[in-house]
């Protein structure tokens, strides 16, 4: 090699480390900058809740620095750190439910830091009320036969007699389906109930529970059930279509009795993501259903504690952790 190309190379190495340095220290100054400002339901600031948020390493995307620290008297704390874009936070306190921050996106960089800068990104924190023991389930259950009604028992957690253990038909599921082929069929599920005043009721979460574990109302509706909840399923060369896919909640009632126009006797309860399918094959279909019961007549309180469940037994995969 002579000394010109010799030279060209140096030349060409020093300018590969120049520019592998100027995006380093491009990368290292895209700093990130956010006000978490932590309130309760009230609105009222929640002092001392310990926020942790975890921003990208300055050089490697794989590695995370974290700035902690506890809400001041205002319920604020402010978090900076080196960022890739996007970034994590946490807030936890004695006596509220963990909750995520409700954290604004970037939308790009300035003057090496990342916009908008500083934004203050306001989070209720859910008080931990009274939480109750309740039957809790999370399976796919595959529906015994098609075209006949079959009982499903809450508290068993299992149909009822003759397809299984289950003794009080809480939940009636009768299925529908045409099938040729796993990519040509088309199925619907129909839940109704046992007793006339029974029923269901879906809902929405309230804004409090956005980024919180706890997402639900503490408290099931008294009226506004329906008798039926229908859920189906379409296929037709790979386009699916479903009629209830992934919604946020349904309150439900159940084993309902009534004397001279007034209820003396009801179970309520939850189920969350409503009614998802699944054909599993050309006998039946399965259903996922994610249910709470609570087994004190007339007790409308549903916010779960999570350590009580009263149905055992149950794998990894049945078991709800969430209240």
């Amino acid at each position: 090699m002579n000394l010109q190309i010799k030279i060209l190379v140096c030349l060409g190495a020093l300018l590969a480390v120049a520019a592998t340095t100027n995006a380093l220290k491009r990368y290292e100054y895209s700093r990130a900058k956010v006000t978490a400002l932590v309130v309760d339901e009230a609105g009222k600031p929640v002092v001392g809740a310990k926020v942790s948020c975890s921003f990208c390493e300055a050089y490697d995307a794989n590695k995370v620095v974290r700035s902690e620290g506890l809400t001041d008297s205002e319920g604020k704390f402010v978090a900076e750190g080196f960022c890739g874009g996007v970034y994590g936070a946490s807030l936890k306190m004695d006596g509220f439910y963990f909750s995520g921050l409700n954290a604004p996106r970037f939308s790009g960089i300035v003057d090496g830091k990342w916009q908008p800068w500083n934004s203050t990104a306001e989070t209720i924190l859910r008080r931990i009320g009274n939480p109750v023991a309740l039957y809790a389930k999370s399976a796919w259950l595959s529906i015994p036969v098609i075209g006949e009604p079959c009982g499903y028992d809450l508290e068993k957690g299992d149909w009822v007699a003759p397809y299984g253990k289950g003794i009080v038909s809480d939940f009636i599921l009768k299925l529908e389906r045409r099938y040729v082929s796993r990519d040509d069929f088309d199925v619907s599920v129909e839940l109704s109930f046992s007793k006339p005043l029974d029923g269901i009721k879906q809902i929405q979460w309230p804004e409090s529970g956005r980024c919180s574990i706890f997402k639900w109302p503490r408290n099931a509706d008294e009226a506004g059930y329906e008798a039926i909840l229908k859920s189906s399923l379409v296929s037709a060369g790979n386009n699916y279509k479903a009629s209830i896919t992934r919604k946020e909640g349904y309150f439900f009632r159940v084993r309902t009795v009534e004397q001279n126009g007034k209820i003396v006797s009801a179970h309520y309860g939850k189920i969350k993501g409503g009614l998802e399918l699944a054909p599993s094959n050309s006998k039946t279909c399965r259903v996922k259903l994610t249910y709470y019961f609570n087994p004190t007549p007339l007790d409308r309180n549903l916010e779960w504690d999570t350590t009580k469940n009263l149905l055992g037994g149950l794998s990894w995969e049945e078991s709800p952790r969430d209240p």
